[in-house]
């Protein structure tokens, strides 16, 4: 490899913004693995997205009533009465959208450059675990609406998981806090949409970030 296909720190510039992008980045990236039509950027617009998804679901918090009648209400309430409400719970919902989408796409890339072999197989693995938690957090926030049409969804899909062997029951009573899955149930899925499934997901980031970072960048062109 070239030395001028390479980014070098300098030992002087250790210090301040430069050592913390050190601690991000390993201390020499190759040109050929950073750029766009190699990496396309999946993976920080998805990092991206999930910021989006992280402010505008704060600001759908102040409004949204889990628990206060019907929850249907409440969205109703935001799209038609808060200002700039539809816009939010727009940005929310496709910011939902994006994100999978664009996990996806990353993952296929991974794959394609052969990214995943050797020492980065475990970052594949958490990279898969990260996936199905965008998209149990997205279907959870789906729920939320709790119209005839996510009700029916929400009721087969939970359904599915209280047929699992021996687990089944106790894990439906987890997600939903109930034996039956009901406007009752709205709350606990509430809470795990907003508390338990974005922690999860950062950790699971913030490993991901420091293990490629670790063992930077790896794969063939596309």
């Amino acid at each position: 490899m070239e030395v001028s296909n390479i980014f070098r720190f300098r030992k002087k510039d250790h210090s301040g913004i430069a050592a913390f992008l050190l601690h991000l980045h390993p201390p020499l990236i190759s040109r050929e693995r950073i750029r766009l039509t190699f990496t396309f950027c999946m993976g920080g617009l998805s990092f991206y997205f999930f910021l989006v998804l992280l402010v505008t679901g704060i600001l759908l918090m102040f409004y949204y009533r889990p628990g206060d009648g019907s929850p249907y209400l409440s969205v109703r309430e935001i799209s038609e009465l808060v200002p700039y409400g539809n816009l939010i719970r727009n940005l929310h919902y496709w910011g939902g959208q994006g994100m999978v989408i664009l996990i996806l796409f990353h993952m296929i890339r991974v794959v394609l450059t052969g990214s995943y072999q050797g020492a980065r197989q475990w970052i594949w693995v958490v990279g898969m675990v990260m996936l199905a938690l965008a998209v149990i957090m997205d279907f959870s926030g789906y729920l939320l609406r709790f119209d005839r049409e996510t009700f029916w969804a929400g009721f087969v899909a939970l359904g599915v998981v209280k047929e699992i062997p021996y687990l089944g029951e106790a894990l439906h009573r987890v997600l939903t806090g109930t034996s039956t899955y009901g406007q009752g149930s709205i709350q606990r899925i509430y809470l795990w949409h907003c508390v338990v499934l974005p922690i999860a997901v950062v950790c699971f980031m913030i490993y991901h970030f420091w293990k490629v970072s670790k063992l930077g960048w790896a794969g063939r062109a596309l």
